[in-house]
């Protein structure tokens, strides 16, 4: 079974405003919805991804079971409010090739960059919109999908980059309680239009994850039916 989560966080509380503005928290939070015995038997990974729209802002999470996220409702959710969960199964089986899907993507896009004497390559982000949108293109046939040609989809384009960030937070912690090392993350949001070329290979990538990064809200990848 995979279960889809969704769920708004208040940013106006203490908590809320700390979980958005630190990854690592938010990925503790997370992972923190699983019980010890869930941890152990889920079969596959956690993914989650925080869409920020205006003043709202959505947590969403796929994992292999259902997750309990009353703390993080207590912690920052709205008065009144908890959590959407649903089994994700039916619509992943639903995918067949040839559809077509509006998409939205978190995603931590990199390059290996060869290093002299036989060094360990070194990791480095994309930094331009269009080397981020390539990024994607360059990697969709292995998730399963592919991105139309320009004009040949709904909408101003078949994908966007509409939101990037450098996210810095610590990672880890020392014998004090502090957290050991710094990371500096690159988050971009992909929002677009895509056409299934092969749905087993991308319900794979949906409950997966894509690229680097899973672990701080990158790799979830959502579906949606194209406005008309």
């Amino acid at each position: 079974m995979t279960v889809l989560a969704r769920m708004s966080l208040n940013a106006a509380t203490r908590g809320g405003r700390r979980l958005l503005g630190d990854r690592q928290a938010m990925h503790a939070a997370v992972m923190s919805a699983f019980s010890p015995g869930a941890h152990d038997a889920m079969a596959g990974r956690v993914l989650w991804r925080v869409d920020h729209e205006a003043h709202r802002h959505t947590l969403y999470a796929v994992s292999p079971v259902e997750p309990d996220l009353t703390h993080v409702v207590e912690q920052a959710g709205w008065a009144g409010e908890s959590w959407d969960a649903a089994d994700y199964d039916p619509f992943l089986s639903r995918l067949v090739t040839g559809q077509r899907w509006a998409f939205r993507l978190a995603a931590n896009p990199v390059k290996a960059k060869a290093q002299p004497d036989g060094r360990r390559s070194k990791v480095l982000p994309h930094v331009t919109p269009a080397q981020q949108v390539a990024w994607l293109q360059e990697r969709a046939a292995g998730w399963g999908f592919s991105v139309p040609a320009a004009g040949e989809s709904d909408g101003p384009g078949a994908v966007t980059v509409t939101h990037r960030a450098d996210e810095r937070f610590g990672r880890g912690q020392n014998g004090a309680g502090r957290r050991r090392s710094r990371v500096t993350l690159r988050v971009v949001q992909f929002d677009g239009v895509l056409d299934v070329a092969d749905a087993s290979l991308l319900r794979q990538a949906l409950t997966g994850g894509m690229g680097r990064a899973k672990g701080y809200g990158c790799g979830l990848m959502t579906l949606r039916p194209i406005a008309r």
